[in-house]
């Protein structure tokens, strides 16, 4: 599945919502969220992509390509989002070092770093498809 497709946020949505202890983490959080996956055309991604998502109770509810206004919005280039679904840079570390700019309450997002954890590890179970040079490190994803 191609990264930040829709078909590829239905799955996300499927495995989130399945996961015993990414819900038991996430549970009675209610937030939005649009990320921005920031066009690299000299490394063949020649577009800028624009996903989102609510969480109701811990609960991924409904999944979007496009902007929309949302509680958090979390921007960095394709390839940082790339190294975070690979496991080279951990999310609260790319948030920390400026690499994952964010824009909403700071320290709510903070708060939920165990979710997060869980939710990118989630993530990596997920056949994934990068664009352009990143396609070398296409995630083959588990059942």
């Amino acid at each position: 599945m191609k990264l930040a497709s829709l078909e590829y946020l239905e799955e996300v949505r499927r495995r989130s919502n399945a996961d015993p202890q990414y819900l038991e983490l996430a549970k009675g959080h209610n937030a939005s969220y649009t990320l921005v996956l920031e066009a690299e055309p000299a490394k063949g991604v020649n577009e800028t992509t624009v996903i989102g998502f609510d969480n109701v109770d811990g609960k991924i509810g409904e999944v979007w390509v496009g902007k929309r206004p949302t509680d958090f919005t979390l921007t960095a280039p394709y390839g940082v989002w790339v190294d975070i679904l690979r496991g080279k840079l951990g999310a609260t570390q790319a948030i920390a070092s400026r690499k994952l700019k964010t824009q909403g309450p700071f320290l709510q997002l903070l708060q939920g770093a165990n979710r997060i954890i869980r939710w990118v590890e989630i993530l990596r179970t997920i056949p994934t498809e990068f664009e352009g040079d990143y396609a070398q490190y296409n995630l083959p994803g588990t059942p």
